[in-house]
């Protein structure tokens, strides 16, 4: 077993990395514009190729093919889940080279391709009887709800929340993949306790995009990778039942979804900012913070809030 899980380590690491060199090397063809906002702070970046989350998800789905667990639900579900929304974050990533501001597709419509995806995922779910309509509630030992027919609302919105967070912490080099590890190590952590099996393939992959987009990135993950790792998170949580632990492990995502989220309701119901720009990352940034030092102090908050969702765990559990 062990050795399956190292061998899935080294193969995504593996491939990822060779993909990787490969997709540099045709980079020109898809490079993304810096947002006006951002251009004095990250116009060294200008033209660096957002093709990082298609070699990750490309060299962890190529692993799966080759895994002796790929069959098993636990394993092949929450990697539907990377491809389902990797290809919808890879649709916004070409859209973005049309237009001088960065955007992409219509904000609309990625909503929609998002609720199609989350409940094209959530229907697999159900079918392949790997769902349950019970929501642990991590706090209370013991203490579970029932929540039926609205568990999938739950899960609908649990899922788009994941998938949107992460993207929208994908913005400093290394700091969305970096920030995502130790919630990632978290979900190997439950599917032990659970006696579930596990893939590792994403995190070698995800170790293989670090060495390319550390600083200086040599290429982003994109909408691609951001999208791809937030499904697969949400899935993950999911089939695991334990998605109030996870809730508290992703807290550095939830303050980064949530200043983006306030930024836009102010804006939109009274006109003024209430952040200089969100998310929170970009804030710091044009305060004259270093971008290497955010990405430290971003990544080890996402490590403390991932140890309190652990204790959380062990503390209802054991």
């Amino acid at each position: 077993m062990y050795l399956g899980l190292v061998v899935d380590v080294l193969m995504g690491f593996s491939l990822t990395f060779v993909i990787s060199k490969a997709l540099l090397s045709l980079s020109h063809t898809i490079n993304v514009a810096i947002k006006p906002e951002l251009a004095e702070k990250q116009s060294k970046k200008q033209g660096t190729p957002s093709i990082g989350g298609i070699a990750f998800c490309l060299g962890t789905l190529i692993s799966f093919c080759f895994s002796s667990s790929r069959a098993l639900p636990s394993v092949y579900l929450p990697l539907l889940a990377l491809l389902v929304f990797g290809l919808i974050g890879l649709l916004d990533d070409l859209a973005k080279p049309r237009h001088q501001n960065g955007d992409g597709i219509s904000s609309l419509t990625k909503l929609l391709l998002q609720v199609s995806g989350a409940v094209l995922l959530l229907f697999v779910l159900y079918r392949s009887n790997s769902i349950s309509t019970m929501l642990h509630v991590p706090f209370l030992k013991g203490l579970t709800l029932q929540l039926g027919a609205w568990y999938y609302v739950f899960s609908l919105f649990y899922i788009l929340y994941f998938v949107n967070a992460v993207n929208i912490t994908d913005g400093l080099d290394a700091l969305a993949a970096g920030s995502s590890l130790p919630l990632l190590l978290l979900l190997v952590f439950f599917s032990f306790t659970k006696g579930s099996t596990v893939s590792l393939a994403l995190i070698g992959s995800l170790l293989a995009f670090l060495w390319y987009n550390r600083a200086p990135a040599r290429y982003f993950m994109g909408d691609c990778g951001s999208h791809a790792l937030g499904g697969y998170m949400a899935i993950s949580a999911l089939l695991l039942h334990t998605e109030l632990v996870m809730l508290v492990a992703s807290g550095l995502f939830l303050v980064e979804f949530a200043t983006s989220l306030i930024q836009i309701i102010s804006i939109r119901s009274t006109g003024n900012k209430v952040f200089s720009i969100a998310p929170l990352h970009h804030a710091y940034e044009l305060k004259g913070v270093k971008e290497s030092n955010i990405v430290k102090r971003f990544t080890l908050s996402s490590w403390m809030f991932t140890l309190v969702a652990l204790l959380l765990f062990l503390g209802t559990n054991w």
